[in-house]
Order: structure tokens, then sequence, then C-alpha cells
């Protein structure tokens, strides 16, 4: 769908292995809010990458979908996270690492 819709595939993409329906890791850059690769939710390791000019805009961004299930944020300014991680619409959102649970903690 990426590729149908204008998005550039970066890399991956392909089939791996012989049984199951199995595909390398896939990064799409140039990707758009109207995209079917934007807007659902992928379940498999499929990246989209779009370009924001503004915290505000990037926000936007990541709260124009329906889903929302995880969220990532990665810089050193505390009070830019603090900032997008109470702005996000996200059941759990990762600061500075990505798919790292504490059993110990609730999420």
């Amino acid at each position: 769908h990426g590729k149908n819709e204008g998005a550039t595939l970066l890399t991956g993409g392909k089939p791996i292995g012989d049984k199951g329906y199995f595909i390398e890791p896939t990064i799409f850059t140039d990707v758009t809010e109207d995209m079917k690769i934007y807007q659902d939710e992928i379940f498999g390791p499929v990246m989209s990458l779009m370009k924001f000019k503004t915290v505000e805009e990037g926000i936007k961004c990541a709260n124009n979908t329906k889903y929302g299930l995880a969220a990532g944020i990665v810089s050193q300014d505390i009070d830019l996270i603090n900032t997008v991680s109470r702005s996000i619409k996200a059941g759990i959102i990762w600061v500075n690492c990505y798919f790292g649970f504490d059993l110990d903690c609730p999420y």
C-alpha cells in the first residue's frame, strides 16, 4: 500500500523464508497523513517516517490516527519530552527507547 500511495520505500519490504508471510524490517519515507500506512495499525516490522517543522505540528500528526497504541520520543531536552509526552494520545509512550517494559510498572 505504501508504494502504491506514493511513499518511498527506503529499505526492506521483501519476503523472508519459504513458510508463512514474513517480511524484512521495512521503512517508508515521504509518508503523508492520508496514506493507509499512516492511518492503519500495521502489525509488522514497518516504520513510516514523516517530517514536521514544529513540535505542535508533530503532536498534531501523532494524534491524527484512530489507533494511537504506542509512541516513542527521542530527545535530551526534558522540557520537550514533558510537553510532547503529555500531549500525545497513546496507550504507552516510551522516552529514549522503544518497546522497553518493566514488569513492576503499570501501563
